[in-house]
């Protein structure tokens, strides 16, 4: 989804469903593309390979559909500190792992969006978070939108540093 829709209509549950929805299934097309030497390939720095990107969108999914249960069952909700981010420093995420990661990501995000989707009067709720203190369900999604956009970006920009020479590098929003 257009980064200019999320910024219109962010605060309307809907167009934040729909977020999770398109830049979840651009994710997968985009690493759909990618061979192993892409896949288990890092970047310049402390980047991650889109092996590691993708384990990391597993964990954090799963770390997150157990917040918004809790936060939509029960207003008030006590909710773990967010540790995905760890994952792929402690575990070692490959190429040949990715299509199980990659499936069990998307798995798990139809579970979150059948959540929200269904979650009516929850969506005002709140989640009381060991160091935020209290966290709206809506801006929990927010964060979740946030990362998937960063993770689709690096996506792209490692599958854009891998291309062959002379093959052509699209970007923005032409490539999405």
């Amino acid at each position: 989804m257009p980064q200019y829709i999320v910024a219109q209509h962010g605060d309307r549950p809907r167009y934040l469903v729909k977020a999770l929805h398109e830049v979840a299934r651009r994710i997968a097309r985009l690493v759909q593309s990618m061979d192993d030497e892409m896949l288990d390939a890092r970047a310049d720095g402390d980047e991650w390979s889109v092996a590691q990107i993708i384990g990391y969108l597993r964990d954090a999914e799963r770390e997150d559909y157990a917040a918004l249960a809790a936060i939509t069952r029960i207003d008030g909700s006590r909710i773990e500190e967010r540790r995905a981010m760890h994952g792929p420093d402690e575990r070692r995420y490959e190429a040949r792992d990715v299509a199980e990661l990659l499936w069990e990501f998307l798995a798990l995000r139809e579970e979150t969006e059948w959540l929200l989707q269904s979650a009516g009067s929850s969506w005002r709720h709140v989640g009381i978070h060991p160091y935020r203190g209290e966290v709206e369900l809506q801006q929990y999604v927010k964060e979740m939108n946030e990362r998937d956009l960063d993770c689709m970006w690096r996506i792209q920009r490692a599958r854009d540093l891998h291309r062959p020479p002379g093959a052509p590098q699209v970007t923005g929003a032409a490539d999405i």
